[in-house]
């Protein structure tokens, strides 16, 4: 398999490549278990379910890119192991009313893996109050990590609490290899003594339909699809990719596409919620004004939260240009060119990652507080006292828009080998990690 660092240093990355940097790993291990809950095999192998634990509720801001993780999970155990049938229940829901239905499927699987000091456990996952009630191996797929701003100073200070470090060598425990879905998760959990990691890419990278095509390189672009940015302290520079798209691709159709619901939506008036920032009032004024201002500039306003259906609509596009993890990858997935603004820590693993369309949307401009901690799961900046560490970037747009004019001049000459890339990762790490599940 391409070692994907090699790759990038040898490749040319032009205005969308990253600095790379030398990430801080430790071999230390800093707890041991009892032998019985070391790496399991599911004495269920004979079943033919999974249990999923979601990260996707259907309430909430529900989140179509979470909804994309699930599917293409499912699709991709299925296209591996043949017909099988799924359990699935949201991750931060108690499991003890499942738990006879839980023990009875092969694994519980756990796409998405949030590593995040809210804490883990319980918190991110509810799980059950006795952990040595789930009987089957609990299996991370894509795990990733997630602060603000994620850079390397990010990486080089983040440290754990005991409470989460224990959780996480706990699930390490149960797999042979725990799958990550881009490096810099790798190195965070080696980082704290895990080191039986795969980077296998997240689900969403791989559209099984795809697989082995070429990268669509337009010609033109005559549909052009925005996402915005999830905090509302971007919305400013968000205004500022509007007026760039708007100009630069004046006789195209233009798309502002939500992969969110907020507290506005009429689908939220329910008193269920889940743990996201996505439902605060600023982040509900931030969507609000960039629909209007998107509907000024001509851009067409699309909501896509809820419906995995919705997500189709990509394949008739040329280009996406946004904040949307999930919309740039959708987009890859389907072998159409992106470029994705990174405001958090997942934003800058997948552009290190996959190597081309990638920029950092903000600008480190202090050192991370000692103790610095989130009582939510969202990993954007969503305070003062993140933004003031790295303020969003005010002439991205400017570097984008540059980028934007070569790679249409060069028939997006520097997405040739994503394709390629793509393949790889399937064939060498995703697939077999797969084949390795109970």
């Amino acid at each position: 398999m391409v070692n994907r660092r090699d790759f990038i240093q040898k490749s040319v990355m032009g205005y969308g490549g990253l600095a790379l940097a030398i990430p801080v790993l430790s071999s230390l291990k800093l707890f041991s278990f009892p032998k019985s809950r070391e790496y399991r095999k599911s004495s269920n192998i004979s079943s033919g379910s999974y249990t999923v634990l979601t990260t996707c509720p259907p309430y909430g801001s529900q989140n179509v890119g979470d909804k994309l993780i699930e599917q293409r999970t499912k699709e991709l155990i299925t296209y591996v192991k043949g017909k099988v049938e799924f359990l699935t229940i949201f991750r931060e829901k108690p499991l003890e009313p499942w738990l006879e239905k839980i023990n009875s499927t092969r694994a519980v699987l756990m796409p998405a893996f949030p590593i995040r000091d809210t804490p883990m456990y319980p918190g991110v996952y509810q799980l059950v109050k006795d952990l040595s009630q789930i009987k089957v191996p609990m299996i991370p797929v894509g795990a990733n990590w997630n602060v603000y701003p994620g850079d390397e100073e990010s990486r080089c200070k983040v440290n754990y609490s005991i409470a989460t470090r224990t959780f996480l060598s706990f699930i390490a425990g149960q797999v042979e290899q725990l799958s990550c879905r881009e490096f810099y998760t790798c190195d965070i959990l080696a980082k704290h003594g895990i080191t039986n990691t795969i980077m296998t890419g997240d689900p969403a990278w791989f559209l099984l339909s795809a697989i082995g095509k070429p990268m669509y390189r337009p010609q033109n672009i005559k549909r052009v699809v925005f996402s915005p940015p999830l905090s509302p302290f971007y919305l400013a520079q968000a205004k500022q990719i509007l007026d760039m798209l708007a100009g630069l691709f004046s006789d195209a159709e233009r798309i502002c596409a939500f992969h969110l619901l907020d507290a506005a939506s009429k689908e939220n008036l329910t008193s269920k919620s889940e743990r996201s920032a996505a439902l605060t009032p600023e982040v509900t004024e931030k969507n609000r004004v960039i629909r209007e201002y998107a509907a000024e500039l001509g851009f067409k306003v699309m909501q896509m939260a809820g419906n995995i259906e919705n997500l189709e609509f990509y394949q008739t596009c040329d280009l996406h240009v946004g904040y949307e993890c999930h919309a740039h990858l959708n987009f890859f997935s389907r072998r159409i060119p992106s470029v994705l603004i990174a405001e958090d820590a997942r934003g800058v693993g997948f552009n290190y990652s996959l190597g081309i369309g990638g920029f950092n949307g903000f600008m480190r401009v202090q050192p991370d507080p000692q103790g610095r901690t989130k009582k939510i799961t969202s990993g954007y900046c969503t305070s003062v006292d993140e933004l003031v560490i790295a303020p969003p970037k005010m002439n991205v747009h400017e570097e984008i828009k540059e980028f934007l004019i070569h790679e249409m001049r060069s028939g997006f000459r520097r997405y040739i080998g994503l394709s390629s890339y793509l393949d790889d990762i399937f064939k060498n790490s995703m697939k077999p990690f797969i084949e390795s599940l109970p």
